[in-house]
């Protein structure tokens, strides 16, 4: 066992602090890349939402002009 340690003792490749440096940056791109998903989602949501409405709004004005045809031929057709 002292020989492994020995052979890892003058180890260059490993460094603590690069280690945990690299693994931050690791961190703060991974959460920022969930933070965009995030607020692109969010987007994303909202968008559909105000499109729904502009479609419910759209077939609302549709339903009423088809209705106030519908009247008007009832009417005409009741006069004669």
């Amino acid at each position: 066992m002292a020989a492994v340690d020995s052979t890892y003792a003058e180890d260059d490749y490993f460094d603590l602090d690069k280690y945990r440096q690299a693994a931050g940056v690791a961190y703060e791109f991974s959460k920022k890349k969930m933070e965009d998903a995030g607020e692109q989602e969010r987007a994303t949501i909202g968008k559909g939402a105000q499109e729904k409405r502009t479609t419910n709004e759209q077939m609302q004005r549709f339903s009423e002009s088809d209705e106030a045809r519908d009247y008007n031929q009832a009417q005409k057709a009741y006069r004669f």
